[in-house]
């Protein structure tokens, strides 16, 4: 029987080591490969990460508010949007703002201690918790499914020899505490969890001596001892574990009655007491999938999603507070994570839908919140969310950076990992972002990339502030954000430390939504990505949907039909309900809707691209 297939029907039980009654579970690897790779790297770097999950999928827009969108995010959410003079301003930043609940990080952002990275997805998101959460955590493209993370990979390819190896003097502690129950691939395996607790002392002396009890001489008692020394071994970590803890305390006043911050004062007073782990993960307790009655109807700064953010902030402050006071502030830093975001627009349910892309942030003293950092704007990378004027259930927040951009420059410029191993992680080249200080430069540095819609034009606008190398930039235009085109180029100026500004003007942009990147490519042919922007222009289209309000059937009426189309109807929750063909030829088509309940539906005309996108009610 193969060891992987043996653990999967394993029912041993683990039991996790105990602080203050959160479960803390140590091992040499976190079950989950991209995070594996980062803390076998930082071991030697003297750095350490802190790893936030908020699982369910965070309201980015309901976290973080585009002030400069805020007409069109009002109309979008007019049933749960708070006032704008109550969104919490940030220093240097007109263009943006905070929860009220989020005080603690607003000072920290203003300290410039705090990073927002606007838009963060992949492309082609899903909309599956658990399918968006394997994502992000195996590091894949949305169609493929990696078997990589579980326990027996990485114990079989990372680490040769564990158990029976390790702990050694080069490693000592464990590469990565988890504390709580945190993420689908850290310390649990396919059904082995690596994270053990024993009162029984002489549990480690037999792991010194190698002693247990015998085991069968066939495949089942082969597997039996591999399973029990794996046990054992973890153990060996609790009690380094428990050590470093007792060794420490807290220097900094934590929030009560939060759990979050209980388990970054864990995390605190393990670094504190010399841990040399370099990963940490925490799970923030509270679910962030706000379907329904996200904010409180009579006060819609306070509700589920407000308490979800005050924990957050207060839980992340006094944790920067205790590292700072302990002199670890230039060597931790600390990043959240949700599996992906809410749509623009809010339900009937006074709540949000599951949606694309969300900011991530990251807290720290070693964060680039300068006036260097590859955008203007101190302690924010990207732009607002765009916000359609007449948002519709189908319009998502677009992706600006892709999570693999995150974590390539967290394992690079943080955590000491050289870009070819960085690459084989991620299974590709992914353009790194200025988030850390004292980072090495990129060939081109670039200040910021923007545009804006003048008339029927989009105007773009970029600056960098060297180059090294520089042959040219080449503007691409992609109307989902995946699949993008060359629409035009401008020369670079080669090597040079003035500061060069660059424009580009799309005659012809697409109606709808249109994404633009630019791909600079040096003289020797290498190249890299810019952050992406979004442009939104009104679709002026020969389609007509009428009548509206419609009772008994809505008529889709097109001009000089030369392709066959489809008409989609969704219900207010995005679901589709009926579909129906628009042949070639054929300008007109009358769908019976006497059947659908009443209220609110999207008509969606669909050829080689979105043609229109209309709402209606149903009588």
């Amino acid at each position: 029987m193969e060891r992987r297939h043996f653990l999967k029907l394993s029912s041993l039980a683990a039991t996790p080591l105990l602080l203050r009654g959160i479960p803390v579970a140590g091992a040499n690897v976190l079950g989950d490969e991209i995070l594996d790779s980062m803390a076998r790297y930082a071991d030697t770097c003297g750095k350490k990460l802190v790893i936030i999950q908020m699982s369910g999928g965070n309201d980015g827009l309901n976290t973080v508010f585009p002030l400069d969108q805020w007409d069109n995010l009002q109309a979008a959410r007019s049933n749960i949007i708070m006032g704008e003079n109550q969104v919490l301003s940030l220093d240097n930043n007109i263009t943006t703002g905070l929860h009220p609940a989020m005080t603690g990080m607003r000072n920290l952002y203003n300290e410039g201690k705090l990073m927002i990275v606007q838009g963060v997805t992949y492309p082609n998101p899903s909309l599956s918790h658990f399918r968006s959460t394997d994502i992000w955590l195996s590091g894949s493209e949305s169609t493929v499914a990696l078997d990589t993370g579980w326990m027996g990979r990485a114990l079989d390819t990372l680490f040769p020899g564990y158990p029976a190896l390790y702990p050694n003097a080069d490693m000592p502690h464990p590469l990565a505490v988890q504390i709580g129950s945190a993420l689908p691939f850290a310390l649990q395996g396919p059904s082995i969890n690596m994270g053990y607790n024993t009162s029984d002392p002489n549990d480690l002396l037999n792991v010194i001596n190698r002693i247990t009890d015998p085991a069968p001489n066939n495949d089942y008692g082969n597997e039996l001892t591999f399973i029990r020394l794996m046990k054992d071994q973890s153990n060996v970590y609790a009690q380094s574990i428990q050590d470093a803890y007792a060794a420490s305390s807290t220097l900094a006043t934590y929030p009560a009655d939060n759990r979050l911050a209980e388990q970054l004062q864990i995390v605190a007073r393990l670094i504190a007491g010399g841990l040399e782990t370099p990963v940490y993960i925490v799970k923030h307790p509270n679910s962030f999938d706000t379907h329904e009655f996200q904010v409180d109807s009579n006060d819609r700064r306070e509700g589920p999603h407000a308490d979800m953010l005050k924990l957050l902030s207060d839980a992340v402050l006094a944790f920067q507070q205790d590292i700072e006071l302990m002199g670890q502030g230039p060597n931790v830093t600390g990043m959240t994570f949700s599996e992906f975001g809410r749509r623009i627009t809010s339900n009937a349910s006074f709540g949000t839908d599951h949606g694309t892309g969300a900011p991530v942030f990251f807290f720290g003293a070693a964060l680039n919140t300068g006036s260097d950092t590859d955008h203007p704007v101190s302690g924010m990378l990207g732009d607002s969310p765009v916000i359609p004027q007449n948002a519709t259930v189908f319009d998502q927040v677009a992706m600006q950076y892709d999570y693999r951009q995150v974590y390539a420059t967290v394992m690079q410029d943080w955590l000491c990992m050289p870009q070819v191993e960085v690459e084989e992680v991620l299974g590709g080249s992914f353009a790194r972002i200025s988030l850390f200080e004292n980072t090495t430069v990129l060939p081109v540095e670039l200040l910021y990339f923007t545009g804006n819609a003048d008339g029927e034009a989009s105007v773009l606008e970029w600056s960098t502030a060297s180059e090294l190398n520089n042959y040219k930039f080449e503007v691409e235009r992609s109307a989902d954000a995946v699949n993008f085109e060359k629409i035009g180029q401008r020369i670079g100026a080669g090597t040079t430390n003035v500061p060069q500004r660059y424009g580009f003007t799309d005659q012809q942009p697409m109606q709808g939504v249109n994404y633009y990147r630019l791909r600079q490519i040096d003289y020797d042919g290498k190249e890299e990505f810019s952050n992406i922007i979004s442009i939104y222009f009104e679709t002026v289209s020969s389609i007509s949907l009428f009548p509206n309000p419609a009772r008994h059937e809505i008529v889709v009426q097109m001009v000089d039909n030369r392709k066959d189309c489809y008409v989609q109807i969704y219900n207010a929750f995005g679901q589709l309900v009926m579909e129906q063909a628009l042949l070639q030829g054929t300008d007109r088509l009358a769908l019976n809707i006497s059947a659908l309940p009443k209220g609110t539906y999207f008509a969606r005309v669909l050829g080689d691209k979105v043609l229109l996108s209309q709402q209606f009610v149903k009588q």
